[in-house]
């Protein structure tokens, strides 16, 4: 199943659809903005919006696809979700996509890749010691994947789990 987010009558909803096509069936119906952002390893879906929030703020919320039930990430300005492989480890961003498209912007709204291990005191964040972009992450075989523009250009890197050992994957010079 393809999770995505669509206008298709207005507002950004979410939507699914079969991988080999069909109709897209819409989950939500916020008038926020209900961005896909992942699943969690039992089948949820894992989007961002400001519905629930009592401030204008992001949160993630997961979709149980069989149910249609919602449960809030209990994340402050949380977004851009993903789990890791057992879904006791969240990958989050903080704060949220804040519409500005400065290239290399640096300062106090810039995007941090954060991790939430389910039963800690608090979330710990990764990428806090570069003051640019670091966004989008993803889990995949023990390392966390993310975009940010610590080359100059926005370009792909991975680090491990605790936010070590980086590694850069692609190297676009000048766009973005």
């Amino acid at each position: 199943t393809l999770a995505f987010t669509a206008r298709y009558e207005g507002p950004a909803e979410l939507y699914t659809m079969p991988i080999d096509g069909g109709l897209p069936v819409r989950w939500t119906h916020e008038s926020d903005a209900s961005i896909a952002t992942g699943w969690s390893p039992d089948g949820d879906v894992l989007y961002t919006t400001a519905h629930y929030s009592t401030l204008p703020q992001n949160q993630l919320v997961k979709i149980d696809m069989e149910s249609g039930a919602r449960e809030r990430v209990p994340l402050y300005t949380a977004s851009e979700g993903a789990y890791d492989g057992d879904g006791r480890t969240l990958y989050f961003v903080r704060p949220a996509f804040h519409g500005q498209v400065t290239k290399r912007y640096r300062g106090g709204t810039a995007r941090d890749v954060w991790k939430f291990v389910d039963g800690a005191p608090e979330a710990v964040e990764l990428t806090g010691a570069y003051d640019g972009e670091s966004h989008s992450p993803m889990w995949w075989d023990g390392r966390v994947y993310f975009v940010t523009d610590r080359d100059g250009t926005m370009n792909i890197w991975s680090m491990d789990e605790d936010g070590a050992q980086l590694r850069q994957h692609t190297a676009h010079d000048g766009w973005d």
